[in-house]
């Protein structure tokens, strides 16, 4: 895992070329998106949603489940991405699509959801296999944003952002390691409780979907300003269980970097264990990819100070044994 998470820069130059060497063609422009998946093939969506809001010109909904929202019909574009190809809850999702006659693209590197796609005659874009999915990021990710520059639902230069993140994480390889490390020594064994701006909620979620893959571990997060309106009162109390995270950003709205502030003040009279972290790039996708490969490398080290197997995930393969006895 080290060494792909080493990689991750690297990878998206690679998916970048991959994304260049295919075109796709849709019947017609399509009224609202739901992108499909789970875990490693669902964040890519919630990411792409926090990056086209404030231009996007359709709906985009994310689907982490077995169906498809109500709306979705033959004016729909239904995403559907599995890295492995045989997420149960996506290929559901996908049999949903077929049926209401939607538009369907898939992301996989293959499975049974290339062959139910090459059967009904969908595209499937095909990405490198044999990963952990969770370490696949790069290949799914650039190429639903692909698959949202190519259908003219996000602009092109999403794509220019991409290709200056990976070079910025290679020139920031070691100090994000460094930061990582320090976070890791000053969180010691307490469980992390994120905070950052609504903006960086997938960062968030990816973060504490790593700990628990990676590290072994249950990790919390919320965002501003949704916490400021019921969270916040919680800490009337003073954990001591918990290590807060603030990531913080210069592209924070106004009114939401003033609540920032004033609740880093009040958590730090409620505990000692805090520490703030500051995005780096000059833009939304740049600071969205250099945060999630800092707090990447954080799951790691922090699996590796505990000396645990970061590949192992024997609980997930055990709830699907017993999903399959029924």
């Amino acid at each position: 895992m080290r060494e792909l998470i080493k990689k991750f820069p690297n990878q998206l130059l690679e998916s970048i070329d991959i994304s260049n060497g295919y075109s796709i063609s849709i019947p017609k422009q399509p009224k609202n998106v739901v992108v499909c998946g789970l875990g490693g093939s669902g964040i890519g969506g919630e990411i792409i949603k926090q990056w086209v809001r404030s231009s996007g010109i359709i709906p985009i909904e994310t689907c982490h489940n077995y169906s498809l929202p109500a709306y979705v019909n033959d004016e729909s574009l239904v995403i559907v991405c599995s890295y492995s190809g045989n997420t149960e809850e996506t290929l559901s999702a996908l049999q949903e699509a077929l049926d209401k006659k939607t538009i369907i693209i898939g992301i996989s590197s293959g499975g049974n959801l290339e062959n139910i796609l090459h059967e009904n005659s969908k595209p499937c874009i095909k990405i490198p296999g044999g990963l952990p999915p969770r370490s696949a990021l790069a290949y799914s990710l650039v190429q639903l944003l692909e698959i949202f520059v190519q259908c003219k639902l996000a602009d092109t230069s999403l794509k220019d952002e991409l290709v200056k993140s990976a070079h910025l994480l290679i020139y920031e390889q070691e100090r994000i390691e460094s930061i990582a490390g320090n976070l890791l020594d000053e969180s010691k064994s307490k469980q992390i409780l994120f905070y950052a701006e609504e903006a960086l909620s997938p960062v968030l979620l990816r973060a504490c979907q790593q700990i628990n893959e990676n590290s072994k571990e249950l990790s919390f997060f919320n965002v501003i300003p949704e916490m400021n309106h019921n969270e916040i009162v919680g800490w009337a109390s003073e954990p001591k269980e918990l290590f807060v995270t603030f990531i913080r950003s210069n592209l924070e709205n106004i009114q939401n970097k003033k609540r920032l502030d004033i609740t880093q003040t009040i958590v730090s009279k409620r505990t000692n264990n805090i520490i703030t972290i500051d995005a780096n790039g000059s833009s939304l996708v740049q600071q969205t990819m250099y945060l999630i490969h800092l707090l990447d490398w954080f799951s790691l080290l922090k699996a590796e100070k505990k000396g645990v197997d970061v590949i192992e995930v024997e609980i997930i393969d055990f709830l699907k044994s017993e999903l399959a006895k029924n």
